[in-house]
């Protein structure tokens, strides 16, 4: 690992390693050690005392106090050679290199250099989740064979960096998704968008979160497996004509619901807040009781909560994904939480209209502009009621009115006016299963 990294870069899998290890050790070789050197004065200690007893990690906030001094991975380096704490060191070896940041995925670390990649053999590698009771396990060998070696008769969707296969192994069924090189992609790109998304499902499980069974690689190719959700993606359901029957009030509600709670626990989570980039309707899967599995992490970017939550970076991004992406990050490359609130008021738009976040025709339309244009040009949000999907029934004046004006605000064009994720799930919590008497109907422009 370079020495030079800044310790609030360092992977949260391996920081969380590093933190487990000092905090089981004894005074010299655990957080006490660890404090003597770095920390100014015994009050810190006192105080990390008290966070220790009502179970927070001591080792965790000693380590992001002292990472916002710029503190690099050579510092703590230092600090652990003359604790002669030698496990530790070992995590930040360099003979280990980036891979160690997924170690507790892997049966053994990949080679630490690109020279080496193209000769590995990946055939006896695999991962899975451990502790977790999978119904069975899938193979590399299954996979392997139950693709036809990633036979293009096996797929079934593409992405712009990845490929899903159907895998059958007894009376299961799996979804295994590829990393493919795009226009040349180098393997780091690729290792990368793998190991981002290992470490998400690795860190932050969460009933409307898809579960990870499996990873793999082989070569330079790397594969990760999951449930097999027979009802596809949101996207599917409300904008292919030949999916029935079309997703009910109730149904879309639960939709909505489930997809909050699951940003809304990658935002709050420990030790990183998780921001997404990718929040899409496809990217919402569906299991057989249309509960929403949010999917798709490897453009995901951690950041600790003790630093500034915007950033700059550039995401790789699509046709399909522009709709749902706001200004700031269009324009300036502004990463933050802000964003996912964003792209989550988009795909509430999608859900209760049955259109899309960008048509095609014409001239490209946006959704969200739509909305957000009806409301300017008449000054009232029941002017938006007239776009609500037909084919999902009546819906109640109260619940439609509140979800419209909830997707608007989330789609402020100023971050600083959309909504946290604890504010949208407040919300949300406020709308009941209600049936849909006729005299509550919403009442349109059009009738």
């Amino acid at each position: 690992m370079d020495s030079s990294m800044y310790l609030y870069d360092v992977p949260p899998v391996l920081m969380e390693k590093f933190c487990k290890i000092i905090d089981s050790g004894d005074d010299s070789l655990g957080w006490r050690g660890l404090a003597a050197r770095i920390v100014p004065s015994w009050t810190e200690v006192r105080r990390t005392e008290r966070l220790e007893a009502i179970g927070k990690s001591p080792t965790r906030e000693l380590i992001w106090a002292w990472a916002q001094q710029n503190k690099t991975v050579g510092d703590l380096v230092k600090v652990l050679e003359d604790m002669c704490h030698y496990r530790a060191l070992q995590l930040f070896s360099p003979q280990v290199c980036v891979f160690v940041t997924t170690s507790c995925f892997l049966s053994h670390p990949p080679p630490a250099c690109e020279s080496t990649l193209p000769g590995w053999n990946q055939s006896n590698y695999h991962v899975s989740s451990e502790g977790r009771n999978h119904r069975l396990v899938i193979t590399y060998s299954d996979v392997i064979e139950g693709t036809r070696h990633f036979h293009q008769d096996m797929k079934i969707s593409e992405g712009s960096f990845s490929a899903v296969y159907r895998v059958v192994k007894g009376n299961e069924t799996f979804a295994v998704k590829l990393f493919k090189q795009v226009q040349k992609a180098s393997w780091r790109k690729l290792w990368d968008l793998f190991r981002r998304e290992m470490e998400v499902h690795h860190l932050y499980q969460h009933p409307n979160i898809l579960e990870l069974l499996g990873c793999y690689s082989d070569g330079d190719r790397y594969w990760l497996v999951y449930p097999y959700l027979p009802n596809g993606s949101l996207f599917h359901r409300l904008h292919d004509q030949n999916a029935v029957p079309p997703l009910s009030w109730q149904e879309r509600l639960d939709i909505i619901k489930g997809t909050a709670k699951a940003v809304h626990h990658l935002h709050m989570a420990q030790p990183c807040t998780v921001v997404c980039g990718n929040i899409t309707s496809s990217n919402i899967l569906l299991d057989e009781r249309l509960q929403p599995k949010l999917s798709d992490f490897g453009t995901a970017r951690l950041r600790p909560h003790s630093v500034s939550q915007s950033c700059t970076v550039t995401l790789d991004t699509t046709f399909g994904t522009l709709g749902y992406l706001p200004e700031e990050y269009i324009r300036d490359g502004k990463l933050s939480v802000s964003l996912d609130v964003f792209s989550l008021g988009v795909v509430i738009m999608e859900i209760i209209t049955g259109r899309k976040a960008r048509e095609e025709t014409p001239k490209h339309t946006l959704l969200r502009n739509v909305l957000r244009g009806e409301v300017e040009d008449t000054g009232s949000v029941d002017s938006c009621l007239q776009y609500l999907d037909p084919r999902a029934g009546l819906c109640p004046h109260s619940m439609s009115f509140t979800l419209l004006r909830l997707a608007l605000d989330c789609t402020s064009t100023r971050p600083r006016n959309r909504p946290t994720m604890e504010n949208v799930l407040q919300v949300l919590s406020q709308l009941l299963p209600l049936p849909c008497p006729p005299e509550d109907q919403p009442h349109t422009l059009t009738g």
